[in-house]
């Protein structure tokens, strides 16, 4: 596996892990977030992120390639393990952990988890 950077949230050790530890117990264990084009929109997108993310480092996007590009407008088909060389995808893997910062920031501030993140814009 391409993680040579080990402060990921694959290793439970991203940039703001205890934020995405607070979040990840408001998320549903299945379907989507109460309200999630309302008061629970960037929890919403957490949600989708997260998924499309365990499916990256878990199957390689076996399952959700579509889905991952719609959330992160990262197209895997340049992306995917084996079609380039490791320096690419481990700056797929690079971008994709910097999207993933901007996802949990939104949502907790969103969510009033922190306001560490009141530098993000809504």
């Amino acid at each position: 596996m391409l993680t040579a950077n080990e402060n990921t949230y694959w290793n439970n050790n991203g940039k703001h892990e205890a934020q995405a530890r607070a979040l990840q117990a408001l998320i549903p264990s299945s379907g989507a977030c109460d309200k999630p084009r309302g008061a629970n929109r960037n929890l919403e997108k957490l949600r989708k992120a997260i998924n499309c993310y365990y499916d990256l480092y878990n199957n390689g996007l076996c399952n959700r390639a579509t889905q991952f590009y719609q959330v992160f407008g990262i197209s895997s088909s340049h992306h995917k393990y084996g079609t380039r060389s490791p320096r690419f995808a481990q700056a797929m893997y690079d971008e994709v952990e910097v999207a993933m910062n901007k996802f949990v920031g939104r949502a907790a501030i969103e969510q009033n988890i922190h306001t560490k993140f009141s530098w993000f814009t809504k």
